[in-house]
């Protein structure tokens, strides 16, 4: 499953639990990979903040919050978040042998 979350930031996903949702959806419908595209930030040379990085502060806070919310180890295995391309992240969902759902809920993005 891709989700492309051009467009946001980290306020309306990640600080207020729509991340947590967004995973916890994936897993209901019997995903096994969800790959979140967030864009890349800046990568147009040297810019205050972003020196090390090309993902931008979004990405890093979507990456953030996959490593280190224990919450979240329940329905992802926490080990396989890829960060190969810096515009996005993805992650294995684990196995749910009884899928619940068809499709993330209408109103779940902002």
């Amino acid at each position: 499953m891709e989700i492309d979350l051009h467009g946001y930031h980290p306020s309306d996903i990640v600080w207020n639990g729509v991340l947590a949702k967004i995973v916890q959806q994936a897993w209901e419908m019997g995903e096994r990979r969800l790959c979140l595209i967030h864009g890349h930030g800046r990568n147009r040379g040297i810019t205050p903040g972003f020196v090390n990085t090309n993902t931008g502060f979004f990405g890093l806070q979507i990456r953030r919050t996959l490593r280190h919310e224990k919450e979240l180890r329940k329905w992802i295995h926490h080990t396989t978040l890829c960060c190969d391309n810096p515009g996005t992240t993805s992650v294995v969902l684990r196995w749910n042998p009884f899928p619940t759902r068809n499709e993330l809920d209408s109103d779940l993005l902002p």
